[in-house]
């Protein structure tokens, strides 16, 4: 019998505000106050909005994955299948709880799913990899790897006015190989000794 994970659940429509709000404290970084990093110096005003979440959730093959944390929902992360390509955004995590590891937790279940749900064999993620060193350092660190292909900023990140000069994103990627189910000494996967 498989345990169910409840620190992680997809999103509804009735949790936009509460993404929002998460996507928006992440990237300003309350203020500039809070979190291990942001977006604050680099872009002016809200990164996203609730009608960017609502229509990011009604795309077919794709979802907002929620993690929760000390009961409440703590971090995101907008996952969509690309044919064999998950790409993964919107990774946001409260300032308050950021470096408890909730979000290395999100990206691992995103892995997770895009591998064996979605049936993809690559993540794909946008990083302001020349502004953000902090953020592509923690990305390599997780396995993924700076390409030098740009990517075009979408949505609500596409239309916010940038506060540093030549802000773009570059895509970064990581290889997702299948996870195979280690058997106790002795035993063979045909379930012989």
């Amino acid at each position: 019998m498989s345990e169910v994970d409840t620190r992680f659940r997809m999103a509804r429509p009735a949790d936009a505000g509460t993404i929002v709000a998460i996507i928006n404290a992440a990237s300003n970084g309350d203020g500039g106050t809070a979190g291990w990093t942001h977006e604050g110096a680099i872009f002016e005003g809200d990164r996203t909005h609730a009608a960017e979440v609502l229509s990011l959730l009604a795309v077919p093959e794709a979802m907002f994955l929620l993690r929760v944390y000390r009961g409440e929902i703590a971090g995101c992360a907008y996952v969509k299948k690309m044919g064999s390509v998950a790409y993964m955004g919107m990774l946001a995590v409260r300032p308050a709880v950021q470096g408890a590891g909730v979000g290395k937790e999100i990206i691992a279940e995103a892995e997770r799913i895009a591998r064996e749900s979605m049936g993809c064999n690559l993540m794909a993620i946008g990083v302001a990899t020349r502004h953000r060193p902090d953020v592509t350092a923690f990305y390599e660190r997780r396995g993924f790897a700076r390409t030098g292909r740009v990517k075009p900023f979408e949505g609500s990140q596409a239309r916010r006015k940038t506060k540093a000069p030549d802000v773009r994103a570059e895509w970064m990627e990581k290889k997702l190989v299948q996870k195979h189910h280690t058997y106790p000494s002795g035993e063979q996967s045909n379930g012989k000794r």
